[in-house]
């Protein structure tokens, strides 16, 4: 176990692990979002483009 002395506080650097994982999680929710944003936004090309061929036919 290490410790890292911040100013007048020694802080246990194990402390800081709920942190960092707490990032992580926000990081691949936010990239999870982003996937899941996309697919619907090729969804919705995709449905356009069927439209612009029917009006070809």
């Amino acid at each position: 176990m290490s410790y890292i002395y911040e100013g007048d506080v020694m802080h246990n650097e194990d402390s800081k692990m709920p942190e960092l994982k707490d990032e992580q999680q926000l990081e691949e929710n936010s990239i999870e979002q982003q996937l899941l944003d996309a697919q619907k936004e090729i969804e919705d090309l995709k449905s356009q483009i069927m439209w612009l061929e029917r009006s070809y036919e």
